[in-house]
């Protein structure tokens, strides 16, 4: 394959800018918390891009368009589903999770928020929330790191396992020097690019339809198709328990619930629920469009066999027809920036997790200074992405395959146990505890196997594993003894109508600094 220098060039001015951000906020980074949450002081318009960018992952420019070209409309129904019950996450999680991270001596990630939060001294809570978390995580970078494969595929004819390399180095060089700030900040670049990117395809795409839609998947009727049938309305329930699955994620994304705990005060929630929601909501919407609308342009092309054969490569089969150069470069770059939006956040994430709350490490992180956790983060960020890349090579599925178990893995085993820590005040370490592997385990069961009675065995495994792990997470709460009254008391303070002290002076004196 001759590679064209307009799409070089498109792409080298693209990872220069990514860079050029890293290295202008690098030196803000003075501490673990300012690599993992940028000190708390995240503007509600970074938090609010940052936040959706981070839920458009690979998934978004490439799976969205295929589930609309194979089904049409029905694929509204999980952009709805997905859009709610984020903006339920933002009002639900947000306000609560930050004033309660900062109670909880200053939480950064969710096993220490959780030690703190119930006052486990033992270190077990927190070496089994650490671990899952970053199983979930390997798995889901392993998504992005197929993705970008998939795209270097076919812009560059690089090898699979080439390209994989090539998209953890892409992804891991500017998180590895930046830290949180700079990936939220290359969050809002990136997602111009998605944006850019979505639009220039669909208004494209609308032209070449010429306005006549009858070739494509744009059928109203398709929406209500799950009831018009008898056997749809026999099949209606496990469609509906499905979707409402993408939806649940939501509640246990930890890229998403760092995004409510850096911010620079509860107070700015609101605003930055409506950037993330909004933004999130366009990007979808358009996402579906493209999968609606390609099969004239396919066809026209013809380039429709190689799309069957792969639907998930519908976007960059389009791409790469339809534009001059430069065009398919800043298309292209638009696909590679929904990647790295995912990707850099959950990495960040690990490489936090594995540095302060893994107890084989922990005990290592004792005698570092400051400045020594955050290189020895920077060390693990790089062990985890290479794990990534080994079970990507090793085992290479489709992306929606990777997203649809990580996704609903991390919201059946982190979505029940936040909710009820927020909220419930008799909640114990013993409920937190089975909540976190019951909803791992069921969720598990459900991904691995296929069909069953009434085909329950195919619903979205984070359906089953968020709804069974309430009951047992309660159950468990109410057989063992009641939390003590330290930990009651700290429950009591965050939820007072008062504000805290921390929370009025962050209002005060922090939130200025990166608006």
């Amino acid at each position: 394959m001759v590679l064209n220098p307009w799409i070089i060039s498109v792409f080298a001015a693209y990872f220069a800018t990514l860079i050029g951000i890293t290295l202008h906020h690098a030196h803000k980074m003075r501490d673990m918390s300012d690599f993992v949450l940028a000190g708390r002081r995240v503007s509600s318009v970074t938090t609010g891009l940052s936040a959706g960018s981070s839920m458009t992952s690979a998934w978004t420019m490439l799976v969205i368009p295929a589930l609309a070209f194979q089904h049409g409309m029905e694929t509204a129904w999980i952009i709805l589903t997905i859009v709610i019950q984020m903006w339920i996450a933002w009002v639900v999680l947000a306000k609560r999770l930050r004033r309660f991270t900062v109670a909880a001596n200053d939480a950064l990630t969710t096993p220490e928020f959780l030690e703190n939060r119930f006052g486990d001294h033992s270190g077990t809570l927190r070496s089994v929330t650490a671990l899952v978390l970053i199983l979930f995580i390997v798995i889901y970078v392993s998504s992005a790191l197929v993705a970008g494969s998939k795209l270097l595929a076919m812009s560059f004819g690089l090898q699979f396992e080439i390209g994989v390399i090539v998209t953890l180095i892409a992804v891991a060089s500017y998180t590895f020097i930046g830290g949180f700030l700079a990936v939220s900040r290359t969050d809002v670049f990136q997602s111009l690019f998605m944006l850019a990117g979505l639009l220039i395809l669909t208004v494209t795409l609308l032209f070449q339809s010429q306005g006549n839609l009858a070739q494509s998947n744009v059928d109203l009727h398709g929406l209500w198709r799950p009831f018009d049938t008898e056997n749809a309305r026999s099949s209606a329930p496990v469609f509906f328990l499905s979707i409402l699955g993408w939806g649940i994620g939501v509640f246990g994304s930890q890229r998403v619930i760092q995004r409510f705990i850096a911010i620079g005060s509860a107070a700015r929630t609101g605003v930055s629920r409506k950037i993330g929601v909004s933004w999130v909501t366009i990007i979808y919407v358009l996402s579906m469009a493209v999968g609606l609308l390609a099969l004239p342009a396919l066809l026209n092309t013809g380039t429709l066999d190689v799309v069957l054969e792969d639907p998930e490569r519908i976007y960059l089969v389009l791409t790469n027809t339809l534009f001059h150069p430069i065009i398919i470069g800043i298309l292209l770059v638009a696909v590679i920036a929904a990647i790295m939006s995912t990707a850099d956040s959950q990495l960040l994430l690990a490489s936090a997790v594995a540095t302060d709350d893994l107890p084989v490490i922990r005990r290592f992180t004792h005698d570092l200074g400051n400045g020594g956790r955050v290189w020895l983060g920077r060390f693990l960020l790089v062990i985890i992405g290479g794990a990534a890349a080994v079970f990507s090579i090793l085992h290479p599925g489709s992306v929606l395959e990777l997203v649809a178990f990580a996704w609903g893995g991390m919201g059946a085993a982190f979505g029940p146990v936040t909710i009820l820590a927020l909220y419930w005040r008799r909640f114990n370490v013993w409920g937190a505890l089975a909540s976190i592997v019951s909803g791992t385990v069921i969720a598990s069961i459900w991904g691995i196997l296929t069909g069953g009675p009434f085909q329950i065995w195919d619903i979205h495994l984070a359906t089953p594993g968020f709804l069974l792990t309430f009951p047992i997470a309660i159950a468990t709460t109410l057989l063992t003894a009641k939390p003590s009254e330290e930990v009651t008391r700290l429950f009591d303070n965050v939820n007072s109508a008062k504000p805290l002290v921390t929370e009025v002076v962050e209002v005060a004196v922090t939130e200025p600094r990166f608006t």
